[in-house]
């Protein structure tokens, strides 16, 4: 039998969710994360019973590179730069994170100043060249690094996005004389506009060049070793998958690669159902990762910080996380009060609970004690949870020193973590200008299904839903997402006297690379929907807003007339105004998505008539007086139509779901748990 195969590696569980080719059944485990990414992985099949040589398609998913910028724990690469230029990754954009906060201390440059040299030669804002490239700069440069033992140059010249021929020439240059040095291009990475920011990402680039290397050698190794024989596909930042061989050039793409899979499934679940206004909630052992999809489109970006004031630019889905996840630790800090994260337990030692060593009392352990999670039946009854120690845990370290009952406190430890996610939730929405209201939140994630109903409480979103799997929900995504390209280049001028020729040579250019990109992924440009967008912005302005164009090459005046009047009402909605003044390009931008058709899961929901087996347990919530009376149900035993009122715990194998007083829960179509408040 024909398996189809997505994993996802978290930073606390590796999760698997397969389907059979042919019946359509459904497959999905959990395992521990190990260190090296690639044991975790192969846990997790061992678990499935998936016979190896039956794994047609598996697509992987990972928050390797993610963790390795955060921890930097990156190998040292050397900066190449424009003679003059090289201390922009010190200086920066010299902006302050606290602005009267004295004692803030910004983040080490990324690379340091004695690997940074600066090479003779120069472009000027056209791309022309004023001075020549003198080589023994470059020369120079590599003595040091054969030196130091440093083997990855990340080149970044000025102007380099117009006119890439000086830093083509340091690597012809650098692989003539030194050809086990790695050298990245910014003029491949990122052809945009802002020398720092381009620096920046080049940089970091070429810092996880050999990690993803590493990583993707070891994993295709060791599954052909298992008797795997396909190659694995990777989940990308945006959302899209892309061959592994693709992602070893790209490693900028696999920096959002868990939580992108996630986004993934939202956007196929948005189709299928009709609800195309969706914020997606993905919470794990570590964090509370938050996207929104509005119309059916994820919202996007093409920057994030790796720290305060250092830039990595590249298209990826719009997901921002805080430190609120099911491992968080839960403390009080120098004035008594009670703080979520954004520390984590992780998977070892783990919460209290786990029994692996753990002594800091985290969200999971107060998830237990308050009675929203079921310490017997965790990860499908297979992992034994030690309730009385986190119980303990709780006591001493949180109700204790404030005088209160321990479910109290950890009523409390709940309570806030979701009002941090909420504040995320704010944070995306309607300082953005977008009601929450209009929106369908989406909880996932092995935590997810705990804070839904809360969440939709805190946020007046319109209603709560739990896909099917939502434990495992990143994992499907992947299986199941599109294979999705982005190109970008930079080429300021005046939208009025734009030359058109030049932006149907340029439009070419890009579609040309991404033909090259879905010739590796075994499908032609042909097969996919092509979108190009203009960045623009007003005279004078330092940021841009990417509008979408609605046709294809050759452009008229009339589409950049349109692309303007689009390119207001979106500085209208999200500024509070627009203004008449001349609107400039700064870069075209192309996505190509290819959609994939592999066959939905099959539902194994019983029918209408069979009845729902339930059961009496005593749970704590925030704001009330002593425990409830809560009715315990099997998720998988309610029927499409069923309703059940809160307070209610939906129990599957790998995740509860909580459903406080006043709300209450039905199976939809498709079903998916769907959460709305009782009417009052």
């Amino acid at each position: 039998m024909p398996f189809h195969v997505g994993i996802d590696v978290g930073g606390t569980f590796t999760d698997l969710f397969a389907v059979d080719g042919r019946s359509c059944d459904v497959v999905f485990e959990k395992a521990d994360t190990t260190p090296d990414g690639v044991t975790g992985i192969l846990e997790a099949i061992r678990l499935s019973r998936i016979p190896p040589a039956d794994i047609e398609t598996i697509l992987f998913g990972s928050t390797v590179a993610t963790n390795a910028l955060i921890e930097r724990n990156l190998p040292p690469v050397a900066f190449l730069g424009t003679s003059g230029f090289t201390d922009t990754l010190e200086i920066r954009r010299v902006w302050r994170k606290h602005l009267f906060g004295w004692r803030w201390e910004r983040p080490r440059a990324l690379v340091p100043h004695d690997l940074r040299f600066g090479i003779t030669g120069r472009l000027d804002w056209r791309g022309q060249e004023i001075d020549p490239l003198i080589l023994g700069d470059v020369d120079a440069a590599v003595e040091v690094m054969k030196r130091r033992g440093v083997g990855v140059a990340a080149v970044s010249l000025l102007f380099s996005f117009l006119n890439p021929a000086h830093e083509e020439s340091v690597r012809r240059h650098i692989r003539r004389i030194a050809p086990e040095i790695q050298v990245v291009l910014s003029s491949t990475v990122n052809p945009e506009i802002n020398d720092y920011e381009r620096a920046s990402t080049t940089v970091i680039a070429a810092a996880l060049s050999p990690l993803i290397e590493k990583v993707l050698s070891s994993l295709e190794t060791r599954l052909a070793a298992h008797g795997i024989g396909v190659k694995p596909r990777v989940i990308k930042s945006n959302g899209g998958i892309m061959s592994a061989f693709s992602a070893r050039s790209k490693p900028l793409e696999m920096v959002r690669s868990g939580p992108a899979g996630g986004v993934a499934s939202a956007l196929r679940f948005a189709r299928e159902t009709g609800r195309p206004n969706l914020i997606t909630v993905d919470i794990g052992g570590t964090t509370a990762d938050v996207a929104v999809i509005t119309g059916g489109e994820a919202s996007y970006t093409q920057q994030t910080m790796l720290e305060w004031d250092i830039p990595l630019r590249g298209a990826m889905v719009d997901v921002r996380s805080i430190g609120a996840g099911g491992g968080s630790i839960a403390s009080l800090d120098a004035a008594g009060r009670l703080t979520v994260g954004p520390q984590s337990a992780g998977a070892s030692p783990g919460p209290v609970c786990y029994g692996r060593g753990g002594t800091l009392p985290t969200v999971t352990d107060a998830a237990i004690v308050a009675g929203h999670l079921d310490h017997r039946h965790f990860l499908g009854g297979r992992m034994a949870l030690q309730a009385d120690a986190a119980r303990d845990a709780l006591r001493e370290q949180i109700a204790a020193p404030l005088g209160i009952a321990t479910e109290q406190a950890a009523c409390g430890v709940l309570r806030l973590a979701g009002v941090k996610m909420a504040q995320l939730i704010d944070e995306m929405t309607v300082q953005v200008g977008l009601d929450p209201r209009d929106y369908v939140l989406v909880g996932f994630g092995g935590a997810g299904p705990l804070f839904i109903a809360a969440l939709v409480e805190e946020t007046e979103a319109s209603s709560g839903v739990v896909p099917l799997y939502p434990a495992v929900w990143s994992a499907f995504g992947g299986l199941f997402a599109d294979i999705v390209h982005d190109y970008a280049r930079s080429c300021p001028a005046d939208l009025d006297g734009l030359d058109l020729g030049a932006l149907d040579a340029m439009a070419a250019d890009l579609a040309d690379l991404a033909a090259m990109d879905l010739e590796r992924d075994n499908v032609t440009l042909e097969e996919a929907d092509l979108r190009f967008s203009l960045d623009l912005r007003y005279q004078g302005q330092s940021h841009e807003i990417s509008v979408a164009l609605t046709d294809q090459p050759p452009f008229s005046r009339q589409h950049l007339t349109d692309a303007r009047l689009r390119f207001d009402a979106q500085h209208q909605q999200m500024f509070a105004h627009h203004r008449a003044d001349p609107c400039q390009l700064v870069t075209v931008r192309l996505s190509v998505r290819v959609r994939r058709q592999l066959s939905l899961p099959r539902s194994t929901l019983p029918e209408a008539t069979a009845s729902v087996p339930e059961s009496k347990k005593p749970v704590w919530f925030h704001g009330r007086d002593g425990a409830v009376q809560a009715t315990v149900i099997e998720r998988h035993s309610m029927p499409i139509g069923h309703v059940i009122c809160g307070p209610a715990i939906l129990v599957e194998p790998h995740t509860h779901c909580v459903i406080p007083p006043g709300m209450q829960a039905g199976v939809g179509a498709h079903g998916e748990i769907i959460i709305e408040r009782l009417s009052r």
